[in-house]
C-alpha cells in the first residue's frame, strides 16, 4: 500500500521495511535519499562570580552527619570552571533516574532553611520542586560555556520571580541543593566526594552569582514575571486531547520554539509549561495543544475543564529549542505528539525569512488523531518548496497518509541526516530512543537539539 509521507519539498526515499529498521542484516545499508542538518549555539563572556553560600547567613544542613560545605570566598582557588560543570554533568547523570525522591529532600531542606518557601508550593511539592531543581542545575552545567550561561540568565530569573523567589533566595536555594546532592549524589556509582562538592558549589555560585544580580537589578521596573490572560477558546479533540487559546492582558513576549509556564484556577500553585503552537502573533494570541497525562492534574484539568473565559496566569518564555542563525546547514525536524506545536512554530518562523534552509519535518503520533498540526504543516510545505513534512503513526500502519513504525524508524529510514542540524520535540522517551538512533546513525552530538528543561 503505497504511503504519502512528503508533503512539498520532497519524500522520503522507499528503504527498510519495520522489521529491517531495528536491525539491518550485515553488510547491507538502508537506501536513503540525501538529506540535510543543525549548530550549537555557544559563546559570550564570562559572568561576574559571586560566593552564594556564605557562612554565618545560613547554616549547612546536615546529611549523613555532615555539614554541607560552604563555597570558598572570592579569590581563593576552587575548581575551574570546566572540572566544575563536568563534573555536575557527570554526577546529575548518575542521580537523576531519582530525581524525584532528590526533588523531595531538596524541597524539604529549602523548607527549614527559608520557612516562607513553603507558601510558594503546592501540597504536592515534587514536581514544582523538581522543576525547581533543574532550573539551578542547567545553567550550573554550563558554567565552562559563558555564552550559553549568559542566555539563560534573564529566562530563568524571570521564572523564578514568577515563582515568588526574590534574591534572598539563593542562598538557602544553594545550601539545600548541595545538601539533597550529598545525600542522593554517592548512591548510584559513589561519584560524590570532596571534591565532587567543591565543585557543585564552585558551579553554583558561577552560576547563581549572576541571576542573584539580575534580580537586584531589576527592582519593581522589571518587566512583570507573571501577567493574566483570558481563555477564549476550548476545544477537545479527543478525551485526552484539547487546544486551548488564550489572551493575555499583555504579550507575552516570546521566540519561535520556546515555551511559557502557566497555571490554571483548577489547580493553584501548579505551574506547567506549554508551547504556543505557531510563530508569535501580532494579536498576542497564544494557542496551546495540551495532552491529559496519566496521572497528570494540570494537564487533565487543562483538557477536561478549562471552560471559555477562566483566566490563566502566564509565567516568561523560557527554553532554547531553535535553529542557529549562523548555520547554513540543512535541517532535519522531529516531533511526537503535542511536540508539533514547537516545531509548527519554527517552520511558520522560517517562512519569514528571507533565505530559508530547507528543513523536513517528521512528525508521529500512536494514531492519526494525535497528529494536531500535521495540516498546518502540510499547507505551509504547499506553499514553501524548501519544507518537507512526514507523517508517522506507530499504531495504524495502514494508513495510506502515514508510514507506518516509530518515528526512530521512520526517520532512519528516510535518509543520510550526519549533515543536518536536527532538532527533537516531544516526550523525554521519543526524544531519547531518536537522539540514540541517530547517533548510531552517524549523526554528531553537537549537531542535535533539544529542550533539556522542559518538564
Amino acid at each position: 500500500m503505497s504511503a504519502e509521507p512528503l508533503s512539498g519539498g520532497g519524500r522520503v526515499a522507499p528503504g527498510r521495511d519495520p522489521a529491517q529498521a531495528a536491525g539491518r542484516p550485515p553488510g547491507q545499508p538502508p537506501e536513503r535519499t540525501p538529506v540535510r542538518r543543525l549548530t550549537p549555539v555557544r559563546s559570550v563572556p564570562a559572568p561576574t562570580t559571586t560566593p552564594l553560600l556564605r557562612p554565618g547567613r545560613h547554616a549547612a544542613p546536615e546529611v549523613d552527619g555532615r555539614p554541607a560545605t560552604p563555597a570558598p570566598p572570592v579569590g581563593t582557588p576552587g575548581a575551574p570552571a570546566v572540572d566544575a560543570a563536568r563534573r555536575v554533568r557527570e554526577t546529575w547523570d548518575e542521580v537523576e533516574p531519582r530525581i524525584d525522591e532528590l526533588a523531595d529532600w531538596f524541597a524539604a531542606l529549602l523548607f527549614s532553611l527559608a520557612p516562607d518557601t513553603r507558601a510558594l508550593f503546592p501540597a504536592r511539592v515534587t514536581a514544582p520542586a523538581r522543576r525547581l531543581l533543574r532550573s539551578l542545575v542547567l545553567p550550573m552545567s554550563t558554567v565552562d560555556r559563558p555564552g550559553e550561561l549568559r542566555a539563560l540568565v534573564e529566562p530563568l530569573v524571570r521564572e523564578h520571580r514568577a515563582l515568588g523567589l526574590g534574591a534572598e533566595h539563593y542562598e538557602p536555594l544553594g545550601v539545600a541543593l548541595i545538601g539533597a546532592m550529598r545525600r542522593f549524589g554517592g548512591g548510584v556509582g559513589g561519584a560524590w566526594d570532596d571534591a565532587a562538592e567543591h565543585a557543585w558549589v564552585h558551579a553554583y555560585s558561577l552560576a547563581a552569582g549572576p541571576m542573584e544580580q539580575a534580580v537586584r537589578a531589576a527592582g519593581d521596573d522589571a518587566t512583570p514575571a507573571v501577567v493574566e490572560g483570558t481563555v477564549v477558546g476550548h476545544r477537545r479533540l479527543s478525551w485526552d486531547l484539547a487546544v486551548v487559546h488564550v489572551r493575555p492582558d499583555v504579550a507575552v513576549p516570546h521566540r519561535a520554539g520556546q515555551y511559557v509556564t502557566v497555571e490554571v484556577p483548577q489547580r493553584p500553585r501548579m505551574w506547567r509549561a506549554l508551547s504556543p503552537a505557531g510563530a508569535p502573533r501580532a494579536d498576542g494570541l497564544l494557542e496551546f495543544h495540551v495532552r491529559a497525562v496519566e496521572g497528570g492534574w494540570v494537564s487533565r484539568a487543562m483538557v477536561a475543564h478549562t471552560a471559555t473565559g477562566d483566566r490563566w496566569r502566564l509565567g516568561p518564555a523560557a527554553g532554547r529549542l531553535g535553529l542557529d542563525p549562523g548555520s547554513d546547514r540543512e535541517v532535519l525536524m522531529v516531533a511526537g505528539g503535542t511536540g508539533g506545536a514547537p516545531v509548527l512554530a519554527l517552520c511558520e518562523d522560517v517562512a519569514r525569512r528571507p533565505r530559508p534552509r530547507p528543513c523536513t519535518v517528521f512528525l508521529g503520533g500512536r494514531v492519526p488523531e494525535d497528529l494536531t498540526v500535521l495540516d498546518r504543516l502540510r499547507a505551509l510545505a504547499e506553499e514553501h518548496p524548501w519544507l518537507a513534512v512526514a507523517a508517522v503513526c506507530e499504531d495504524d500502519p495502514l494508513d495510506e497518509r502515514t508510514l507506518p513504525g516509530t518515528l526512530p524508524e521512520a526517520v532512519l529510514r528516510g535518509g543520510d541526516w550526519s549533515g543536518h542540524d536536527v532538532v527533537l520535540s516531544g516526550s523525554p522517551a521519543m526524544i531519547r530512543a531518536t537522539a540514540s538512533a541517530l547517533l548510531l546513525d552517524g549523526v554528531p552530538l553537537d549537531q542535535i537539539h533539544y529542550d533539556p528543561f522542559a518538564d
